[in-house]
């Protein structure tokens, strides 16, 4: 026998599912909308018969109680219980009755009245609205933002400033902050191709602000010219932290562009004509992918010899193939045996292999891996001794 409780819980399942939400917004006809109730078996009928009538009373008195719900009932002949008026559905009117029925009648309107508001400001999201009811439903309340976020865009695509400088009446840079995933998810139907960079997929790191053309917190490269007759090019400057695209720009000639990831390192590097040193970036080096005039220098990377040394060395030559390294061979390593430390517990680089190490650099890397010479093996680039730096800048 299926009670009013499990007749109930079925129909919030559907509800839950945006059964009826996605009906309604594809003009889907579902009323009158019936629940089957299985049929009772003669030989259950014939044993339980008190109880049977106990059911069907349960269920008359819960739903007269409520308007555009009936019981339906029919005749039906058992071979040892004869002619019984037996239910065989419950039958809901209208959406109405279902909804009043459930207990989401006040949420209902507000899911219509953001239909409504949605086609009205924006007729060409009909379709995305039809596909996604539960998309709707999770933004009650923040409708009127988000459309109006959506107007400034489409009126303005791609305006090159802040979230903080968008001048949006009744919206705040802090909502469009947190609502960036649906506002992409809106954009991205409403934008022209030429107003969206495509290629930016993510949220995180700016995501949203690259791929609708707004300016972002930019990270900042900090290098310095190892070259004195290059201070003149900057102003007397040597020392300098630039957001990356205007270190994208620099016009400065260059043959070699030292990276290291240690601050005193990069501080500390020894003079170098026509190079700079680039420092402190880690695995962050990945913003440099987009300053092309690195292309036409040569480019040493210098890292500490462990996994996360290697795999930032894998990555940065992953945009610029001919990177070299440097003191991180495995004669450095033997050299400074005195000197070697431990990775932190569970901070080794989890991939079994980098695909663009050097076959050397390979097999250096799968020694620590393995622990060849002892576990979690490190040799961080600030304990190799100066001297050996100086070394090997001779000979470049």
């Amino acid at each position: 026998m299926l009670e009013s409780k499990a007749i109930k819980a079925k129909l919030e399942k559907h509800w839950q599912q945006f059964k009826f939400h996605q009906a309604y917004l594809n003009n889907e006809s579902l009323f009158p909308y019936q629940i089957k109730l299985p049929r009772q078996s003669d030989k259950h009928l014939l044993h339980h018969f008190a109880q049977v009538q106990q059911w069907i009373v349960d269920l008359e008195r819960t739903y007269e109680k409520f308007s555009g719900i009936t019981l339906l009932k029919q005749e039906i002949s058992y071979s040892k219980m004869g002619r019984q008026r037996m239910p065989v559905a419950l039958e809901f009117s209208d959406l109405e009755a279902l909804v009043k029925y459930l207990g989401h009648w006040q949420a209902w309107q507000k899911f219509a009245k953001a239909v409504s508001q949605i086609l009205t400001a924006l007729p060409e999201l009909q379709e995305w609205i039809q596909q996604n009811p539960a998309q709707i439903d999770n933004y009650l309340g923040a409708w009127d933002k988000l459309l109006a976020v959506c107007h400034f865009f489409k009126v303005t695509p791609k305006p090159n400033c802040y979230i903080r400088e968008l001048a949006i009446p009744g919206v705040d840079s802090k909502f469009i902050e947190k609502h960036k995933g649906i506002l992409k998810i809106l954009l991205d139907q409403l934008l022209p191709a030429e107003a969206i960079v495509f290629e930016q997929t993510k949220l995180s790191e700016h995501g949203f602000e690259k791929r609708f053309g707004l300016k972002y917190d930019q990270p900042l490269v900090r290098f310095r010219l190892l070259d004195p007759g290059l201070y003149a090019e900057l102003g007397g400057l040597s020392d300098l932290s630039l957001p990356i695209e205007q270190f994208a720009q620099l016009d400065l000639l260059l043959d070699r562009v030292f990276i290291t990831e240690n601050k005193i390192n990069g501080l500390a590097f020894p003079e170098v004509k026509n190079a700079i040193v680039i420092f402190g970036l880690g695995y962050g080096v990945k913003s440099l992918k987009q300053v092309q005039w690195l292309n036409d220098c040569r480019i040493h990377y210098w890292g500490d010899i462990d996994t996360h040394g290697f795999a930032i060395l894998s990555q940065l030559r992953g945009y610029f193939p001919k990177v070299e390294s440097m003191l991180m061979e495995q004669q450095t390593l033997i050299n400074c045996k005195y000197l070697w430390g431990e990775e932190s517990n569970n901070k080794a680089c989890p991939s079994q292999s980098l695909p663009h190490l050097t076959e050397d650099e390979q097999t250096l890397y799968q020694q620590l891996k393995t622990a060849y010479w002892q576990p979690k093996l490190r040799l961080e680039q600030e304990r190799v001794p100066f001297s050996l730096l100086q070394e090997k800048l001779a000979f470049l």
